[in-house]
């Protein structure tokens, strides 16, 4: 490419933003459905001449619709992508520039926004943590479902995702609600992002690419999606678009997955558009195209202007079957934020794709698509003018770092395999290291994240030892290793390499919370104080949590109510943070208080199923018995005994409840459960049960179980 070519595309490309299109056909009336399919590469499918592919329903709207075959990423990374797709903005534009510690501002201008402005109803239903509404992606939509069951220890579910099947339901749903009122719908789906785990009958059938089953269960979930609207003839009055936010490596350039590198197996995206009607049937686009054009293109498909994107409508491509080729921006600063090495910028046009790093490369992609071979020393020109290029798109050193991350939201998108929390890049001592010399030790920290998952906490150790030997500044390695070693009991090493984390970053929120439950396991209770105090700084949500249960076990329910307050009030979920508060009004007798406290906990542990709060039911049963409501009280002693089948609290209190009620043989079943349902029962177990029949006049059962406990411990003076 000349240089004076190269000139021209980019004052052509300074003329398009904003512009809205006029020939060809436009669908005022007509609804919207936008389905993102999460890492799909689209040379995995069969439109785009993938022989081992299975997906009939893309395949029929590509027969349908419009195939656009050469659509790219601006981002490898779902949470910046997915901006871009909804607001028609590149990332220095939008802000966006990890999937951690980065939201988009209030007030974005997003797709769903522009619709709700227009009149049309706006529906959303996605599959993953990372597009959570707290992102701030939601804007623009009257209804958001991202309601995804979490597991706070992450080991036991591994991933914070859920099935796309739910997805599709609830959007249909929502759809089916609307009636005739036109709508724009925007399904997320997680298949097929690691782990690739497709269900029956994809599993056997694609055994060996289980890559290639996940898109193929994808491909079931659009038909699912779709079906109903075919079936009432509405599919024909609405535009359907079926895309990607980013692709994956899959090996190619040795990453696994994605992130890491701008290559074209990363950031080549599908793009399908199905026309009401099924206008334009068959065409094929091949000019180059951005992720922001689609938002472009949707709007003024229906007739509504794009002023203000950088994106440009495709329409005139539609009608003439010729884009705009204009260059196509992409970035990762994972690898900055993450790791301390180099960003990653590229510029992709027709011909060739720039990839500036610090031993930047220059490929054509027409008679190279795997980007196997670097051009730049044969076509410096085309290499100086794409890099000049880049310079009118971003200025690296205006970029924003990211934010804090609170450490759950970390834990929960390290579930979902996303690596680091989003750490400050900070001043470089000198060059920073290509991303190009470090991926094997990218993909050693990535398998230490997945044998994590898996348990295999020493084999975790060892390979980070590795890692961070390799690359001592990795702070995120030190921190995982020191939470694998906390795992295996191994203290004073967690201690050393959680404290070798905070060396790098002393204002480590979450290195801060993982001292402080060690630090709760080793009965050091100033030491926990004090972390836990230095990560509400940054975490206030965890930090404040963890001080009010200090507080509450010191006895101090004041100040264990202060802290809760101030956990709830950064962060309103916090389950601990409302159960503490509905303990301390319970143990000064305000149960009108602590009911709707215990009950805003209950709500809240909904979605984290893995966790457990001793104590949480049978303190609202306790409450709920006080005031009349047994019936009630009842159903939460069996909700504690059923989370926690030897509770004490739970089954002493329904057997008090029971005995108050004349139930006198339940009464004592409830309350032998405490032995008999405790495989590990000892003599503390056993005073407990005959202290508590005791307490409720049942003498009989107190001394039958007394003499049971003389007999088990017959040198424990409380069982003469």
């Amino acid at each position: 490419m000349r240089v004076r070519a190269a000139a021209a595309v980019v004052a052509a490309a300074l003329l398009w933003p904003g512009c809205r299109s006029r020939p060809g056909d436009a669908w005022p009336e007509a609804s919207v459905v936008l389905v993102s399919i999460d890492t799909l590469r689209a040379d995995h499918l069969p439109l785009y001449g993938y022989p081992q592919g299975a997906t009939p329903t893309m395949d029929a709207l590509g027969r349908e619709g419009v195939v656009f075959e050469s659509v790219f990423s601006h981002c490898p990374l779902t949470l910046p992508a997915h901006a871009s797709m909804l607001t028609g903005l590149i990332p220095p534009h939008h802000g966006v520039h990890d999937n951690s510690g980065f939201t988009l501002k209030p007030g974005a201008r997003t797709l769903a926004a522009r619709f709700h402005d227009a009149g049309r109803v706006t529906g959303a239903a996605v599959s993953a943590f990372v597009l959570r509404s707290a992102t701030g992606i939601a804007q623009g939509f009257d209804r958001y479902d991202d309601e995804i069951v979490q597991d706070p220890s992450q080991e036991d579910m591994g991933l914070q995702q859920r099935d796309g099947a739910r997805s599709v339901e609830s959007l249909l749903g929502w759809i089916e609600a609307q009636g005739d009122r036109r709508f724009f719908a925007f399904l997320h789906l997680y298949e097929p992002h690691t782990p690739y785990t497709p269900p029956s009958p994809y599993k056997e059938r694609f055994a060996d690419r289980p890559y290639d089953g996940e898109i193929a269960y994808a491909d079931e979930l659009i038909g699912r999606l779709l079906a109903p609207l075919r079936a009432k003839g509405a599919l024909d009055h609405t535009v359907v678009a079926v895309t990607a936010d980013h692709g994956e490596g899959l090996g190619e350039h040795g990453e696994q997955e994605h992130g890491l590198f701008l290559y074209r197996e990363t950031v080549r995206v599908p793009l399908i558009l199905r026309l009401p009607g099924r206008a334009h049937a068959g065409l094929r686009v091949s000019a180059t195209a951005a992720q922001v054009d689609l938002p472009a293109t949707l709007l003024d498909l229906v007739g509504l202007p794009a002023a203000g994107m950088d994106g440009v409508s495709l329409r005139p491509a539609i009608a003439g079957g010729r884009g705009p080729d204009r260059p196509v921006y992409s970035e990762t600063f994972f690898p900055r934020y993450h790791f301390g090495w180099s960003q990653l910028l590229s510029t992709t046009e027709s011909r060739f794709r720039y990839i500036r790093a610090p031993r930047p490369e220059l490929f054509d992609d027409a008679t190279d698509p795997g980007e196997t071979r670097d051009l730049s020393a044969e076509h410096p020109a085309a290499a100086q003018a794409m890099n000049a290029w880049l310079d009118t798109q971003v200025r690296v050193g205006e970029v924003a770092g990211p934010e804090k991350v609170d450490p759950e939201t970390m834990q929960r998108l390290q579930a979902l395999g996303y690596v680091g929390a989003g750490g400050p890049a900070g001043e470089a001592a000198g060059p920073l290291a290509d991303p190009k010399d470090k991926v094997a030790v990218f993909e050693a920290y990535k398998r230490a994240l997945t044998l994590r998952r898996e348990g295999k906490d020493a084999e975790v150790v060892k390979t980070l030892r590795a890692v961070v030997k390799d690359s001592p500044g990795m702070l995120d390695a030190w921190q995982s290793m020191g939470l694998a070693l906390a795992r295996l009991n191994r203290v004073p090493e967690a201690v050393q390499a959680l404290e070798a984390a905070l060396q790098l970053d002393p204002s480590r929120g979450a290195v801060h919370l993982a001292l402080a439950r060690v630090y709760e396991l080793t009965g050091q209770a100033a030491l926990l104080e004090k972390h836990a105090q230095a990560a509400a700084l940054t975490v206030p949500g965890e930090g404040y949590e963890i001080l009010a249960t200090l507080r509450l076990a010191q006895d101090r329910p004041a100040e264990a109510g202060e802290a809760a307050g101030k956990s709830l009030a950064a962060d309103s979920s916090r389950v601990v943070a409302h159960y503490v508060l509905a303990v301390v009004a319970e143990r000064a007798g305000r149960c009108e208080e602590a009911v709707p406290e215990f009950q805003r906990a209950v709500e809240a542990q909904r979605l984290h199923k893995f966790l457990v709060v001793p104590g949480l039911h049978s303190g609202l049963a306790d409450c709920l018995a006080r005031s009349g409501r047994e019936a009630d009280a009842e159903k939460e002693f069996r909700a504690e005994i059923d989370t926690l089948p030897y509770s004490k609290a739970g089954r002493a209190g329904l057997a008090a409840l029971y005995r108050s009620q004349a139930r006198d043989a339940e009464a004592r079943a409830v309350l032998e459960g405490v032995v008999t349902a405790n495989p590990r029962a000892g003599a503390d177990e056993y005073e407990m049960v005959v202290r508590t029949f005791t307490l409720l006049g049942d003498t009989a059962a107190a001394r039958a179980w007394a003499a049971r406990a003389h007999a088990r411990f017959p040198a424990d003076r409380r069982f003469p």
